[in-house]
């Protein structure tokens, strides 16, 4: 009966200890700039989400990657360019969303996970959100 005391405080121990594992603990958004256009990219952990979508106010296009059974994916190319191809925004996703504030106008986005590349044509305005899902 003496190994009661010492399992009571192991339980109290990890009852105390956080529930996420150590990755997860560390995962962060991916926030940056690509010539003067600012992004938000993640949304792996609950926790990524609800910082995305807190600031999902301050951007004008919201991308999604995820495959057609509807798991997220991460680790997708994404270039956007203008009409005449100048290229405006490039980065690889960490997570599953991706967060833009463009200059209103037309834009190609181009999505690419695993070798396999989609295309989306939109059209930014000043206001509002515009939304494309790329699905695999």
């Amino acid at each position: 009966m003496k190994q009661l005391p010492i399992i009571a405080t192991l339980l109290t121990l990890a009852i105390s200890l956080p529930a996420q594992p150590a990755a997860a603990q560390d995962a962060a958004l991916q926030q940056g700039e690509f010539q003067g256009v600012p992004y938000l990219s993640g949304g792996v952990s609950l926790e990524e989400r609800e910082q995305l979508f807190f600031t999902a106010a301050d951007y004008n296009l919201r991308l999604l990657f995820a495959e057609k059974g509807g798991s997220y994916l991460s680790d997708t190319e994404v270039v956007v360019t203008t009409r005449d191809g100048r290229k405006v925004l490039e980065l690889i996703a960490q997570g599953p969303f991706v967060f833009a504030r463009l200059p209103a106008g037309e834009y190609r986005v181009a999505a690419t996970n695993a070798g396999k590349q989609q295309v989306r044509d939109l059209q930014l305005s000043t206001k509002g959100q515009r939304q494309a899902a790329f699905y695999w």
